[in-house]
């Protein structure tokens, strides 16, 4: 399977962010939604570019540190499962993904994916 994703990056949390564009390509159907943003990370690091940071704990559905925005929906289609328990099966070949944090005021972004969670504490 292939796909195009529009992720959000930000350097920073005072830094302004943009979706930007990446192609993932020969994917099996069985992957995991982080396994795929794994995939994409090493594509990233071999060819010299900072891979998108994301949070991610048990990739068992149990802690929720996981938790994107997918194409608009908490944790995407799946919903209510956690987004490393969304597989690639859910989406159609050729799809165009766009993949953005949890905006919410209490969950500021520290950088790219990765949210500041310290208001669950």
């Amino acid at each position: 399977m292939n796909f195009k994703l529009k992720i959000w990056r930000q350097p920073a949390r005072d830094a302004k962010g943009k979706l930007e564009e990446y192609e993932v390509r020969d994917i099996s159907p069985a992957t995991s939604f982080l396994e795929m943003l794994d995939i994409l990370n090493e594509q990233l690091t071999t060819g010299e570019k900072e891979p998108i940071a994301f949070d991610s704990d048990c990739r068992e559905g149990i802690c929720g540190t996981c938790s994107l925005t997918i194409n608009g929906e908490a944790h995407g289609p799946s919903h209510p499962a956690a987004a490393c328990q969304l597989y690639m099966r859910q989406f159609k070949d050729g799809e165009t993904i766009t993949v953005e944090p949890f905006r919410a005021r209490s969950f500021p972004i520290v950088k790219d994916l990765v949210i500041n969670r310290s208001a669950l504490d």
